[in-house]
């Protein structure tokens, strides 16, 4: 099978939303503000466990995997590897690489300007990644895909960005009870984010479709 300009272009654009999307979340650690819900969970969940936070990523991935799949058995492509596996361990050899170079969470704990400068650009970055990826149609993680589903099940009368909203919130819940990285930009993520992406994911469809028609 021939592959073409397009199909790479948007394999390798895939592949940067989802290192993005790691770096985004890597800001959002070094904040201290709270991370975005979905990692306020996993961070939470992962110290209950005893285990990395890459690896329980992994393993609740796996846990929504099933009924995205059972649902929307498109969403499913190399997209979803990429992400399901990948995304969890690309933030911590992140802040592992940060660390070895001695930038640390402590180290801007009395520098609030930074740490604002770390919150907007890890919500952003964070954001035009998830748009990035989910644009490219190569398959959706897991927990991204669960809005998709709520808005098919629903008949299209609940809206992926209100059921990414509600997501956030549950997840928001879960990490607070779990000993999450709670603050006010979990907060923030939780009811932004899927305007945000949804905004991001239509500009990124007009450079594709751009891609297109050359």
């Amino acid at each position: 099978m021939k592959i073409t300009k397009k199909e790479i272009f948007l394999f390798v654009f895939m592949c940067i939303g989802n290192i993005m999307l790691g770096m985004g979340i890597a800001f959002l650690r070094l904040a201290a503000y709270g991370t975005d819900p979905y990692s306020c969970m996993n961070i939470g969940l992962s110290g209950q466990l005893s285990i990395s936070y890459g690896t329980c990523q992994l393993i609740v991935n796996i846990l929504l995997f099933i009924p995205v799949i059972l649902v929307i058995p498109k969403s499913f492509g190399i997209g979803t590897f990429v992400n399901m596996i990948g995304i969890g361990y690309i933030v911590d050899f992140i802040m592992w690489i940060l660390g070895e170079f001695g930038i640390t969470i402590e180290m801007f704990t009395d520098k609030l300007p930074i740490r604002i400068v770390f919150v907007i650009v890890g919500i952003l970055v964070l954001c035009l990644g998830i748009g990035m990826y989910m644009e490219c149609n190569m398959g959706y993680a897991p927990y991204d895909a669960v809005g998709l589903v709520l808005e098919k099940v629903s008949g299209g009368k609940l809206t992926f960005r209100w059921m990414r909203v509600m997501a956030d919130v549950i997840c928001m819940v879960v990490g607070f009870l779990s000993g999450g990285a709670v603050g006010i930009v979990t907060v923030v993520v939780a009811f932004f984010t899927g305007p945000l992406v949804s905004w991001y994911r239509t500009r990124f469809a007009r450079l594709v479709m751009k891609i297109e028609n050359h």
